[in-house]
């Protein structure tokens, strides 16, 4: 049932069924969730997604089939996970799963996710864990909390209340951190590196060490993939832009690092990844 928090988008085909629900997180959490997702899957195939970078940290609460997820192309070796977060990644994953999918996820800032898992995020870069990995016993608990309680937006109220008393009880990375991270989601990673290394006051090394400990990339990386996952939500919003303007708006200097960033972070040309959109918006089809 649609409410006022949530918003369900379905799709209903002979080949693929599904819902999804979306919500934002408790008006306390925003600047530690960017929004909760939830979701009911069937397909008659086999269905496999391209995962791009995107500066925000999932955790995906599953209730279905165990998810399988293959790091960048083909030639990558398969993982099967159940319920697990990624931290920050430097290139596209494929994920698929063997039958009907059913779960939760939560898309955490950098600095949300740094709290509620109680540990700096470079322990996490490029990586997929299990959660009970992250958080032990807790992980199973909210898990089981979450299977039991009927409803999406009862799913997410309770989700509000586990991360806002995670995070209330958390340590703070530094302070200098926190708000460089927030300029740079805040301007989709348009702010300069130098004026906000001045700003704080610390040497450009130091300053590249403490965010890449506690955010997981170097500054410079992390703003090259907010500006990347802009212009991925610009393309695909605006079917009818072109390229090139959408380039200029996201603060590429030329069409051609535009193109080089996407071959980069998704594996394929900007065009092709429009083509491989699959219905309503709910993901870009990978090979198998």
């Amino acid at each position: 049932m649609q409410t006022a928090r949530v918003r369900l988008l379905r799709h209903d085909s002979p080949q693929m069924q599904f819902e999804l629900a979306f919500a934002a997180p408790h008006e306390a959490l925003r600047l530690y969730v960017r929004e909760y997702v939830g979701w009911f899957e069937r397909s008659t195939t086999k269905v496999c997604r391209r995962e791009l970078p995107s500066g925000e940290v999932p955790l995906i609460i599953n209730f279905g089939t165990r998810v399988r997820e293959r790091k960048g192309g083909s030639s990558g070796e398969w993982h099967d996970y159940g319920t697990f977060t990624a931290g920050l990644h430097e290139a596209f994953t494929t994920v698929t799963a063997d039958g009907p999918g059913h779960g939760m996820q939560v898309n955490f800032t950098a600095i949300g996710a740094s709290l509620f898992y109680g540990r700096p995020l470079a322990d996490l870069t490029n990586r997929t864990v299990e959660l009970v990995d992250v958080l032990g016993s807790a992980a199973t608990s909210l898990i089981a909390r979450l299977y039991e309680t009927s409803g999406w937006e009862a799913r997410f109220t309770a989700l509000d209340q586990e991360i806002a008393s995670r995070i209330g009880a958390a340590r703070r990375p530094p302070s200098a951190v926190r708000w460089a991270c927030h300029e740079l989601m805040n301007s989709r990673g348009r702010a300069s590196i130098a004026d906000l290394r001045r700003d704080i006051g610390w040497s450009e090394r130091h300053f590249a060490v403490q965010f890449r400990d506690h955010v997981g990339l170097a500054p410079k990386a992390f703003a090259r993939i907010l500006r990347f996952h802009r212009a991925v939500k610009v393309l695909t919003n605006r079917l009818d832009a072109k390229l090139a303007d959408v380039a200029l708006e996201c603060g590429y200097y030329d069409q051609a690092h535009f193109t080089r960033d996407f071959r980069t972070f998704a594996g394929i040309s900007p065009s092709a990844l429009l083509e491989s959109r699959l219905p309503r918006g709910s993901g870009f089809r990978a090979n198998p």
